[in-house]
């Protein structure tokens, strides 16, 4: 069974761990010799994968991982770098077809966390926590999230400070404020614990200067008038929307995955200069619409 792990779903995967008696492991590189090593021999071909793979591991310092203590979730942190400081990077809740597509999202999210906190000159490493949705776990239960929550800030607490977290897709604040009741290696708690709170309505500030930044280069002026394309309405894509019509912008098509999404923008944004669909996933009609700008708001 072991040579199949990569193609098991996480529950399966998680279930295969528990008949081996493991409810948490690791995987750390050693840079001599140039590879990957587990905690456990069962996991030995996962360690060849990381090993292996030219696509999404690059040399990451390690990864850890824990089955939650009430549920059948797996939560990981991926640390690519902590040479300029702590590994740093946001918890995603989401749901995975297979441990490679887990591992995969894990590695390169935790990369691109090093290059952007380099980039922007931060004293920080790299990294990224990813908790797999579990298929028995009502998403919108407050009592569920509390207690997956306080499970993943315990385990970051059990790294010593390696990793620190933040809010990502599928994490909200509340779920800041509960990881933060069993660590202090997190940031994005609320701002009435003294935190920064969401950070989604900056980051679409900062979508909305790059923009700007990009017409002015070209010469064309500033938004109003503009159309725009957006993949995704989520966190970011909801504000974004919102300061682009402040922008006067013309026309916005934007296009989620999930109806609930997409009901919620529509209701706040009723202008009819707003044209919101719910798609399928590989579904390309948003890059069918003509528009000025695109803005791709969604995971992966």
């Amino acid at each position: 069974m072991s040579k199949d792990l990569l193609k098991l779903s996480p529950l399966e995967f998680i279930q295969y761990l528990k008949s081996e008696s493991i409810t948490r492991f690791h995987f750390v590189y050693d840079d001599k010799l140039k590879a990957v090593f587990p905690s456990h021999p069962q996991l030995q071909t996962i360690a060849e994968f990381m090993t292996n793979d030219n696509r999404d591991f690059m040399a990451h310092e390690g990864a850890f991982f824990q089955i939650t203590k009430y549920y059948d979730i797996l939560q990981g942190a991926f640390v690519h770098r902590t040479n300029r400081g702590q590994a740093a990077g946001g918890v995603r809740y989401w749901h995975y077809q297979s441990m490679e597509n887990y591992l995969r999202d894990g590695l390169r999210l935790a990369k691109g966390m090093t290059r952007k906190n380099a980039l922007a000159g931060l004293w920080w490493g790299g990294g990224k926590g990813v908790i797999a949705k579990g298929s028995s776990v009502n998403k919108n239960d407050p009592q569920s999230r509390k207690i997956i929550y306080g499970n993943f800030g315990k385990f970051i607490t059990s790294l010593n400070g390696c990793y620190v977290t933040a809010e990502d897709v599928g994490t909200n604040v509340t779920d800041m404020a509960n990881i933060f009741s069993k660590t202090r290696f997190t940031t994005c708690i609320p701002e009435t614990l003294g935190g920064s709170g969401n950070p989604s309505v900056p980051t679409a500030r900062g979508v909305v200067a790059g923009m700007e930044a990009a017409i002015d280069f070209l010469g064309e002026g500033d938004l109003e008038g503009k159309s725009i394309a957006i993949q995704g309405m989520g966190n970011v894509a909801e504000p974004l929307i919102g300061f682009l019509f402040d922008k006067k912008a013309a026309k916005i098509y934007a296009a989620d995955i999930f109806e609930d999404v997409v009901q919620q923008v529509k209701s706040k944004f009723t202008k009819e200069n707003l044209i919101a669909r719910v798609v399928e996933p590989g579904n390309n009609w948003i890059f069918e619409q003509p528009c000025d700008l695109f803005a791709t708001c969604v995971t992966g």
